[in-house]
C-alpha cells in the first residue's frame, strides 16, 4: 500500500505544480487578452449575417441556419482584417446608412454532435514588454440555433459583414 501511495504521489504533485504555473502564466497574460474581449455587435460599427449551410456527404441539403445575432471584438485588429483579408468590398446603403460590404466563406466538417456558435479566427501577435505573445481572437462570433452534425456532414458558412462608413 506504502509503494502505491508513493507512485500515486508523483503524477499527483505534477499535475499540481503544471497546473498553478498554467494558472500563473494564464494572470501574466490577462491585460493582454483583455483588449480582445468581444462585445454584442447590436447597434456597432459592424452588422453581419451568417448563412450556414449543412449537406451530406452527396451534397443533399440538410438546413440552411441564419443568424444575425453574435459578438465582434472593438479593436483596430478587427478593421485591419476587414480591410485587408476579406477580399473586394462594395458600397452598400441599407436603411439610408452607407456601409462597405464584405464576404467570407468558409468550408469545413467538425467532429462534433452540434454546433451553437460559429466565428473568424485570427491569430495577433501582441507585445508584451520584451516578449512576443501569439493571441488568439474570434474577431467575429455568430450565435445560430443548435446545427446537429453527423461525421460525413459538410459546412458551408458565408458572412455578409457591413462596415459602417461615416
Amino acid at each position: 500500500m506504502g509503494k502505491f501511495f508513493k507512485i500515486m504521489l508523483i503524477p499527483i504533485l505534477t499535475a499540481l505544480i503544471a497546473g498553478s504555473i498554467h494558472d500563473v502564466f494564464a494572470e501574466s497574460l490577462e491585460h493582454i487578452t483583455d483588449i480582445f474581449k468581444a462585445v454584442p455587435i447590436k447597434n456597432s460599427e459592424y452588422q453581419f449575417h451568417l448563412q450556414v449551410v449543412l449537406r451530406d456527404a452527396d451534397g443533399v441539403l440538410i438546413s440552411v441556419t441564419e443568424s444575425t445575432n453574435g459578438y465582434y471584438i472593438p479593436h483596430d485588429v478587427t478593421d485591419q482584417v476587414f480591410d485587408n483579408d476579406f477580399g473586394e468590398k462594395e458600397i452598400v446603403i441599407v436603411n439610408n446608412i452607407k456601409y462597405e460590404k464584405a464576404q467570407y466563406t468558409q468550408q469545413y466538417s467538425l467532429d462534433l454532435p452540434y454546433k451553437l456558435m460559429f466565428f473568424i479566427p485570427i491569430e495577433v501577435d501582441v507585445f508584451d514588454g520584451s516578449k512576443t505573445v501569439i493571441v488568439s481572437a474570434y474577431i467575429f462570433q455568430a450565435f445560430v440555433p443548435l446545427v446537429y452534425l453527423e461525421g460525413d456532414y459538410v459546412i458551408n458558412t458565408q458572412w455578409t459583414i457591413h462596415r459602417e462608413l461615416n
